[in-house]
C-alpha cells in the first residue's frame, strides 16, 4: 500500500515519539531483509533506524558486511518494525484483541553508503549517553561513522490470523 502523509505519521508514531529504538522499550530494534547475491533471503537486526519527514529514514551502516554488500548490488529493502513489549503480548492474549497492528512492514531503496553527518550520529547516540560510561558502549555504538538513507514507498501492516484489531494503520 502506498504511504500517505497521515499513513507516514501513524508509522512513525508506532516506530516511537523519539524515533529512536533504544529509547522505547516496546520496539528494541527492527529486522532489515535484503537479497543475497544467490537469490536466498538474508535478515539482520538493527538499532540505528530514525524515521524522519516525508517517508524517508535513515540508518547507521556499520556492522553487517553482508547486508551493505547486498544493498550495493540491489538497493531494495524490507523492514519490519514489531512490536516485542512483553505487555503489549499479554494484554492481546488476555483480551484476545490488538490494541493495534503488531508490526509493519516498510518497504523501500536505499541511498550510497556516504559518510554520516554529526548531526545524524548524534540524532542516534543521544539516548545511549548514558551508556558512554560501559565497556561495551564504544565497540558498539563510538565508531560509528556511516550510514544510508532510505526512500519508503509502501508499507504493510502485519496480522495474525483470525486476531481483531482495534485501531489500524
Amino acid at each position: 500500500m502506498p504511504i500517505s502523509e497521515k499513513n507516514w505519521e501513524q508509522i512513525r508514531r508506532f516506530w516511537g515519539d523519539t524515533s529512536h529504538v533504544t529509547a522505547s522499550p516496546n520496539i528494541p530494534y527492527c529486522i532489515f531483509a535484503t537479497v543475497n547475491e544467490d537469490g536466498s533471503p538474508r535478515v539482520a537486526p538493527y538499532s540505528s533506524l530514525i524515521l524522519g519527514e516525508n517517508n524517508q529514514g535513515f540508518y547507521l551502516d556499520h556492522f553487517s558486511q553482508h547486508l551493505t554488500k547486498n544493498l550495493d548490488r540491489n538497493r531494495k529493502i524490507c523492514i519490519l518494525l514489531l512490536k516485542t513489549s512483553k505487555w503489549f503480548w499479554i494484554k492481546t492474549i488476555l483480551f484476545g484483541k490488538f490494541d493495534h497492528a503488531p508490526g509493519i512492514r516498510l518497504m523501500g531503496t536505499v541511498g550510497e553508503r556516504r559518510k554520516a553527518t554529526t548531526q545524524e550520529i548524534n540524532a542516534f547516540k543521544k539516548p545511549l549517553n548514558k551508556l558512554k560510561l560501559f565497556k561495551g558502549y564504544k565497540p558498539l555504538w563510538g565508531v560509528m561513522k556511516h550510514g544510508r538513507d532510505i526512500f519508503f514507498d509502501s508499507f504493510e501492516t502485519v496480522k495474525c490470523g483470525p486476531m481483531k484489531y482495534i485501531q489500524t494503520i
